[in-house]
Parts: C-alpha cells; structure tokens; sequence
C-alpha cells in the first residue's frame, strides 16, 4: 500500500512538473537543482524517474555545492529571507524517502560551519545570486 502512494505522489509530481515552465541549472547523478515558473524558485530534487523528482531543498536556493558523498545548499527564505543551510548525504538516499527523512537542515551559519568541518562537506561551488 505504501509503495502505492508513494507511486501516485510522483506521478502527480511528474505532471505538476511537466505542466509549469521548468529549467535544469545544474545536474549531478540524481540530483538536479532546476527554477519553475520563475527563475527565483530554484530547488534541489532527486531524479526518481523519467521526468519524476522528489523535492530535497525547497526554493529559494542560492548556493549548492557536491561531492561523491553529500549535496549541500544555501537557501533564503521566500517569505522572510532568512538563510540556512542544509545537506544531504547521498549513500543514504533512496527513491522512496520524503524529503524530511533526508534532507539534514535548516542550520545556521555557525552551525553549518561546525558540521563542514566534522563531516568534511563540499564547498558551495555554484551561486545563484
């Protein structure tokens, strides 16, 4: 039954996605980080399928950085501006975990940071401002 619903979601997904203007910004693997309907609303989705992804990093991503092991993102909040922070570690991922059983975040500045250095994450290497 679970992984019934979980196969409607993403075919509602895929034809939520192929009904808006969408552009690809950078791909890694699985992972692609594309804006819909404005260039402003860039998120971060795993590939799960032809034309089918599930939403990691929520918009307004402004940076995004990878490795063979993690994917990390700076974000701004739409609605308030704030910025944080968030990663995902790749190994772990798999097409039927939702975006909260994943994704790592929101952090702080000062705590991204710290977790950089601990878990040796990626630099942020491709900007969005």
């Amino acid at each position: 039954m679970k992984n019934l619903i979980v196969k409607l979601l993403m075919l509602g997904l895929f034809y939520l996605l192929s009904s808006c203007d969408s552009a690809d910004l950078w791909v890694d693997g699985q992972y692609v980080a594309h804006w819909v309907d404005t260039e402003d609303n860039i998120s971060i989705n795993r590939i799960v399928g032809e034309g089918i992804a599930v939403g990691r990093v929520d918009a307004k991503v402004v940076a995004l950085g990878s490795d063979k092991k993690y994917v990390v993102a700076k974000r701004v909040d739409i609605k308030t501006g704030e910025i944080s922070y968030f990663y995902i570690e790749k190994p772990k991922d798999n097409d039927y975990l939702n975006q909260d059983e994943i994704t790592q975040g929101p952090f702080s500045e000062k705590d991204y940071l710290d977790l950089k250095s601990k878990l040796e994450l990626p630099d942020f290497n491709k900007n969005f401002d």
